[in-house]
């Protein structure tokens, strides 16, 4: 199959190659290598952050505000804490 060169050096990738890469869409990232005449292309490898990236922010939602109020609380708990315990002035 054939492909034409435009004046940018891009390609279209023709349709009966597209349906059979299933995760190929516009915007998806691809791996070019090359060895002396020939020219391979194929889906780039994900990273696991990138493949998970928003899969969790739908539990995490709030939990940084969370922990922000756990900590106050210590905070506030810790200074009644020190007050009842430091030794007392004459």
């Amino acid at each position: 199959m054939q492909v034409t060169v435009g004046t940018k050096y891009q390609i279209v990738i023709p349709k009966e190659v597209r349906k059979k890469i299933k995760d190929l869409r516009p915007g998806s990232k691809v791996s070019v290598k090359a060895d002396k005449k020939v020219i391979f292309v194929e889906p780039a490898v994900k990273n696991w952050a990138d493949e998970h990236y928003g899969r969790y922010k739908k539990y995490l939602k709030g939990a940084a505000e969370e922990v922000e109020n756990m900590k106050d609380e210590w905070e506030q708990r810790l200074k009644v804490l020190n007050r009842e315990y430091s030794p007392k002035k004459p």
